[in-house]
């Protein structure tokens, strides 16, 4: 196994949800080599090669890998943070495991911007999504705190255009999307 021990060595409140902790965590060895193959298996991180960082958000949590060590806020408990730096070190020894049959991403994604998402969304503020406008849901989607799939009105005939631009955007930048939704030339580019 590459990886046996992560060892939380601070836990402080979450500075962005004072309902919630902050933890950070420190490995036994230098992780850095696998991180262009967790670029290519987890779509939602954000990797800078030069910097050695990759971030995620993962069902809202926010999580910083280092060379030595991992830093994440918006966890639940002290049980959450366990949970996390065990799915954490699955992926990371599956991915050093793997990576003969992986092909690493040095390919920064850049996380989108709410005006991005919302210059291709619909603009009829239908309010279907459960927010007031467009504008609300582009700024919960470029969070990652929203689907796409909560927009109906950009599934409509009309808006074909606007949902192929929008759906490629959102798969090549890592954002989760439906398999049945991403085009193809998304997925030929990951093969």
């Amino acid at each position: 196994m590459f990886l046996d021990e992560i060892n939380i060595t601070e836990i402080m409140p979450c500075l962005a949800d004072p309902e919630k902790i902050r933890f950070i965590a420190y490995l036994e060895k230098d992780i850095s080599e696998v991180f262009p193959y967790l670029n290519t298996v987890l779509k939602n991180a954000i990797y800078n090669h030069d910097g050695k960082t990759i971030t995620l958000k993962k069902e809202g949590r926010l999580i910083s890998l280092h060379p030595g060590k991992i830093a994440a806020g918006k966890i639940i408990d002290e049980q959450d943070a366990r949970d996390v730096l065990e799915w954490l070190k699955r992926e990371i020894n599956s991915c050093h495991e793997n990576k003969d049959t992986l092909k690493p991403s040095f390919e920064r994604r850049q996380k989108l911007t709410a005006l991005d998402i919302f210059k291709l969304l619909p603009g009829t503020n239908c309010k279907r999504c459960g927010d007031l406008t467009c504008l609300a849901f582009a700024v919960r989607l470029s969070a990652e705190d929203a689907n796409i799939m909560g927009c109906q009105e950009i599934f409509a005939a009309p808006f074909a255009d606007k949902k192929k631009m929008l759906l490629s955007l959102l798969a090549a930048s890592g954002y989760i999307v439906p398999s049945a939704f991403v085009p193809a030339e998304i997925i030929n580019k990951e093969d």
